[in-house]
């Protein structure tokens, strides 16, 4: 029995998956370095182009005040999506 066609479906999830996580990792790596405060990949949530942070209000209103150039970092480290927003 043949189980290519298998494991070819499987692996594009794969990538699905692993692009995700390279995408969060790059998102808390950008924010960490504006804000010189840790935030986590869980901490991250993309819906379309904006990226929602999961964190205390104090926190959020510190990477809104560095939200431009936030948003500009990532524009030129991810280059295959357009982020819009950080909420």
């Amino acid at each position: 029995m043949d189980y290519n066609h298998i494991t070819s479906f499987l692996e594009k999830f794969r990538k699905i998956l692993f692009e995700k996580e390279g995408i969060n990792t790059v998102i808390t790596e950008t924010i960490t370095k504006h804000i010189k405060y840790p935030i986590e990949t869980n901490m991250i949530k993309i819906n379309g182009t904006v990226i929602h942070i999961k964190a205390s209000p104090m926190l959020r209103s510190e990477i809104l005040m560095h939200k431009e150039v936030i948003l500009s970092d990532l524009s030129n480290l991810v280059t295959n999506r357009n982020f819009t927003d950080i909420k």
